[in-house]
């Protein structure tokens, strides 16, 4: 039941990506697929997590320093936010569980460009570790912050290149920004086209797979569907406690048909 009615809803995402492209901006067409995807988490995620868009700072942040623009974060919805406009907030670091990148059609310039957002969001620098010598004070719940993992992660509407060569920029680009396969992209979805995601990072999937590929790095699967189902799947198995036990919803993912790349090219 949960594999069609996400595939249902990828088609759903496709048809009102085309709707999009009538726009004359780019722009536009680009917030209104940001948009669909933001209403399709806003629909399927616990409530413990809230979808924004905006940037994601820290105690050390300046006003007016270089920031990144996030097009979907997920965050603990315990946690604050400061609110820049209508629909454009900062987060505190400590509060977000995964970014989104979205894109219309994905090339290896904007992959490079999540990339290294995703490593400056993942480096433990990002975030100053608490002085020893002042004590927290009560604040209710957000005391003693502690830095969540993030998992990050592009949604692609189109691409023009073939799967197999976009599924080798994950080594490529680990290479070029010499940098750990963990510090970037998570995960990259093509809507009706296919995935590719770091195996570590999705525990229910790579058990299954490490037994063959005990040194595989990066997993893809090229498909028409399931790319929704995966990515949903990721997403829970990263921000909700039910994690663990998603092992029967993955049953049906055509496990013969992963390819695996073990390193940097």
């Amino acid at each position: 039941m949960l594999d069609s009615h996400l595939n249902t809803i990828e088609k759903v995402l496709r048809e009102q990506g085309r709707i999009a492209s009538i726009a004359g901006h780019p722009d536009l067409i680009g917030s209104s697929r940001e948009w669909f995807v933001r209403n399709f988490l806003i629909d399927h995620l616990p409530e413990t997590i809230k979808v924004g868009q905006g940037e994601i700072i820290n105690a050390s942040s300046q006003p007016k320093a270089k920031r990144n623009q996030i097009d979907v974060v997920l965050y603990r919805r315990e946690f604050p936010q400061i609110r820049y406009s209508e629909n454009n907030h900062a987060f505190l670091r400590e509060s977000v569980v995964a970014t989104i990148e979205i894109k219309s059609t994905i090339n290896i310039t904007e992959f490079r460009k999540a990339c290294k957002a995703s490593k400056n969001h993942k480096n433990r620098q990002f975030i100053q570790e608490p002085d020893p010598k002042r004590p927290y004070q009560p604040i209710g719940m957000v005391e003693n912050l502690k830095l969540p993992p993030l998992s990050t992660y592009v949604v692609a509407y189109n691409v023009s290149n073939s799967f197999t060569t976009v599924a080798n920029w994950f080594p490529k680009i680990a290479k070029e920004l010499q940098a750990t396969p963990d510090s970037l992209i998570d995960m990259m979805i093509v809507l009706g086209k296919g995935t590719v995601w770091r195996l570590e990072s999705f525990p229910p999937l790579s058990r299954q797979i490490n037994t063959r590929h005990p040194n595989g790095i990066w997993a893809f699967l090229e498909q028409d569907n399931k790319n929704l189902l995966l990515l949903f799947l990721h997403m829970l198995s990263s921000v909700s406690p039910i994690g663990t036990s998603l092992l029967d919803y993955v049953k049906n993912v055509p496990f013969s048909n992963i390819r695996i790349i073990e390193g940097a090219l």
